[in-house]
């Protein structure tokens, strides 16, 4: 018996190929692929980002190369580059995509379904919006980037600039959040400058589709603020007639869904902040009273703009933070629930109540 399980074991091994793996030498690196609308009606215009491996370590610079196909298949796309290159294309070290605004504006779903299904390419891969265009956000290469594309992705990963206007967005969070129930999409807008650079200060809100609203600089610091704890930024507070800025050292936001027995639900938010102050533009003394005056006032102004920042989402129909998503944990008619939040959505009330604590000066008395 064991003769023969060896002599079948013996054949299949027959059956088997080769290794296909190709030493470093004999790849290139995709390390960003940008997607615009096509010249022609319903196709795709990919671009490639590519590291050239130099071979020396000492090296400071590193080659790069962009390439562009267009087709009706982004797959077939791709398979055009590669007898445009002498080497193969490595996607394993690709970790941005970004999707040309006409393309976000369109319809992200065809994009997003690719980007999921490519065996070869990370979930955690970052995306983003290019403003104008996903090939103008590649060719950007700021003067203190050494690697291609590095400086894209320490930005939009957070594991460089810790900025309070950039929120990351992996594949794997929109691909969830297109198809989930009760939570809308987001992405970060990738802009470009004169000067060779980026600008990362905007996000866009999705329906499961296309880009709905853009939300200011401001109004994304602040959803930033209520979606992420321990927030780094710096706030207004304007008190008898001077202003302040104080920085935020530690952050929360927690809100909770009320009153839904009435037929009318109302969300309160209460958001806390720790912080120490910054800036003034009066060289008076700041004293302890002061402080809690400065507290106070930060408090009712950043109050007065979450709720208008809250109002405009609701306004636009759409739902980032999941508020649906939490309303239907907490029923359980799978059938129904969802139907019930779309009409109390329109009818919401906002309550929002910021303490603020701003602890010293900054100055030694």
């Amino acid at each position: 018996m064991r003769k023969a399980l060896s002599v079948i074991g013996l054949a299949l091994l027959l059956f088997l190929s080769g290794c296909d793996f190709k030493d470093i030498d004999l790849r290139i690196f995709v390390l960003a692929i940008g997607v615009d609308p096509g010249e022609k009606e319903g196709n795709f215009k990919i671009s490639l980002k590519l590291a050239i491996p130099q071979g020396d370590v000492t090296k400071i610079d590193e080659k790069m190369q962009i390439i562009t196909e267009e087709s009706q298949s982004i797959s077939e796309a791709l398979r055009r580059m590669k007898s445009r290159v002498a080497k193969e294309l490595d996607y394993s070290h690709c970790k941005s995509l970004v999707l040309g605004e006409g393309i976000a504006r369109k319809d992200i779903q065809h994009v997003m379904d690719w980007a999921v299904r490519r065996r070869d390419i990370q979930l955690i891969l970052n995306l983003g919006v290019g403003r104008p265009d996903a090939l103008g956000v590649l060719k950007v290469r700021p003067k203190s980037e050494h690697i291609p594309s590095n400086s894209l992705i320490l930005a939009m990963s957070g594991q460089g600039t810790e900025s309070p206007f950039i929120t990351s967005v992996y594949s794997y969070q929109l691909m969830r959040n297109v198809y989930e129930k009760g939570i809308d999409p987001i992405l970060p807008i990738i802009e470009t400058n004169v000067d060779n650079e980026f600008i990362i200060n905007k996000i866009a809100l999705l329906d499961s589709q296309k880009i709905k609203l853009v939300l200011t600089p401001n109004e994304t610091r602040l959803y930033n603020l209520l979606s992420r704890p321990n927030l780094r930024t710096n706030l207004p507070a304007h008190s008898e007639g001077i202003m302040y800025q104080y920085y935020t050292e530690r952050s929360s936001s927690n809100y909770k869904i009320l009153n839904l027995e009435s037929g009318k639900a109302s969300i309160r938010y209460h958001i806390k902040i720790k912080g120490i102050l910054e800036e003034s533009s009066s060289p008076d003394l700041v004293t302890h009273g002061k402080l809690e005056q400065i507290a106070a006032a930060g408090g009712k102004e950043l109050e007065k703009d979450i709720l208008s920042l809250l109002t405009k989402i609701q306004a636009s129909g759409l739902d980032p933070f999941g508020w649906g998503l939490h309303y239907g944990a907490r029923h359980f008619n799978n059938d129904t629930e969802m139907e019930v939040w779309k009409g109390l959505y329109a009818d919401l009330d906002f309550q929002v109540k910021a303490d603020v604590n701003i602890k010293y000066s900054g100055l030694i008395k």
